[in-house]
């Protein structure tokens, strides 16, 4: 079973027609909702989910429910930004000059050795010292 962390901006995408990388992120969460493989996403996704949406024009009760949805997903482990996770994180973002939040990504696929799906470029540059990293549209050429 494959272990993965999706950060907020596949998520996004896949709601926004007009995000690049719309496709295959739809493409991706199809795949994860009929698969079920093991999730492990940072409690910190519902709120940059929900953000991202209302932030470019959702209706701010639908990105909520959307966000609580994305926490919902079967076989899904929220893990917690505990001080741990937050030290980690912090390094991960120190050592390989990544954002706070892209850091906390990185950090949760790692306690796991999980797969890192991003549609992010330097979550995908700089995670893969760490862990692997793959677009949605990477991910899925892994499977076919």
């Amino acid at each position: 079973m494959r272990l993965l962390t999706i950060d907020s901006s596949v998520f996004v995408s896949a709601t926004r027609p007009i995000e690049i990388g719309n496709a295959e992120s739809t493409a991706f969460l199809t795949w994860v909702r009929n698969t079920r493989p093991r999730l492990f996403l940072p409690t910190l996704v519902l709120a940059e989910v929900a953000a991202a949406l209302s932030r470019t024009g959702s209706e701010p009760g639908l990105a909520q429910q959307y966000a609580m949805a994305v926490g919902q997903l079967p076989n899904t482990v929220m893990v917690a930004l505990d001080e741990g996770l937050a030290r980690q994180s912090a390094a991960l973002g120190a050592q390989h000059r990544l954002r706070g939040a892209d850091a906390v990504y990185l950090a949760s696929a790692a306690l796991f050795a999980g797969e890192l799906v991003t549609l992010d470029h330097e979550q995908l540059e700089r995670g893969a010292a760490i862990v692997q990293t793959l677009t949605p549209a990477d991910f899925l050429a892994t499977i076919t």
